[in-house]
């Protein structure tokens, strides 16, 4: 059963990017980071209830991860990957208010969806 996004740390899933090659480049960065944020959920109030996968950036606000893996590397990385976990409580703890999602006309993108982080998160 499908729910609407929550901005509550317990609906939320923190997944190690640790595989990753670029892994070594977030600094700092703890034993198993770095890390996002995922949550698996319908953007609220959308009468279809169709569930995804989305993000949380450091704005408080969600993405879908469509468009998370379109987008170049530098900005997926600026806005969503923490290197540590005291990073991820902190924007959690500090969470409040209407759950805000970025759509696709805010986002700079690449045409190919990026496999290798599609296969790091969700292992295929």
């Amino acid at each position: 059963m499908s729910h609407p996004l929550r901005n509550d740390p317990s609906a939320a899933r923190l997944i190690s990017l640790a595989k990753l090659a670029m892994a070594s480049e977030i600094e700092p960065r703890d034993t198993h980071g770095p890390y996002v944020i995922l949550q698996t959920g319908y953007v609220p109030g959308d009468l279809t209830m169709k569930a995804a996968d989305h993000l949380l950036g450091r704005s408080g606000e969600w993405l879908s991860f469509h468009w998370f893996i379109r987008m170049p590397a530098p900005e997926r990385r600026a806005e969503f990957v923490f290197g540590t976990v005291s990073e991820v409580m902190t924007l959690l703890e500090d969470l409040s208010g209407p759950v805000l999602v970025m759509t696709a006309d805010g986002i700079v993108h690449d045409a190919a969806p990026d496999e290798e982080w599609h296969q790091a998160m969700f292992g295929g």
